[in-house]
């Protein structure tokens, strides 16, 4: 391979966006999804295989492999689904470009100011940091990053996270995106 096709390879696997914020986030409801029914599938086979082994005595035994399959599968499920992307605030909307991970997520994806409903600042949910916004006729945009962080690539992902967060707050009322606080 010459220099200038491996400089040109080199040159389009990173994506330079030293503006807006880069983020390390997951797609946490198909992961839980998927975790509890991959879990409940093979936690089923598992004791129909070992029922005659484990008995009525060792009953907790079989609650702790279980809650051990279900965490298997979340965690390999948040390494599958992570994507790094970079998220920026712009006059024309909320634009997000896909930097490396997985392929799930669009490469780049641009919501106009005009197509939002609202905003939840603190997602839906209870207990992760999440962050959702509703669009009108198009799938809502979602972040979600993890609580816990097992295998975490950016040391800083949190403090911009929350960065970004704030940034979008200050700026969404500006262009009549309102937060909403229930439903």
């Amino acid at each position: 391979m010459s220099q200038e096709e491996k400089k040109t390879n080199d040159e389009e696997k990173t994506i330079p966006r030293p503006e807006g914020y880069t983020i390390v986030k997951y797609a946490f409801g198909w992961v839980l999804f998927i975790s509890m029914l991959f879990g409940l599938v093979i936690s089923a086979v598992l004791i129909v295989a070992f029922n005659d082994y484990f008995g009525e005595t060792a009953g907790w035994l079989v609650w702790i492999m279980l809650l051990v399959i279900y965490a298997l599968f979340f965690v390999i499920g948040c390494k599958i689904t992570e994507v790094k992307v970079n998220l920026k605030i712009t006059d024309e909307g909320l634009e997000q470009t896909r930097l490396s991970g997985s392929r799930i997520y669009p490469k780049y994806r641009l919501i106009k100011w005009e197509d939002m409903k609202h905003y939840h600042l603190y997602g839906k949910g209870r207990g992760r940091i999440d962050f959702l916004v509703s669009v009108k006729d198009d799938m809502n945009f979602r972040i979600s990053i993890p609580l816990l962080p097992l295998f975490e690539k950016q040391k800083d992902n949190c403090e911009n996270f929350i960065a970004f967060r704030d940034d979008f707050w200050g700026t969404a009322p500006d262009h009549d995106v309102h937060r909403a606080f229930f439903g």
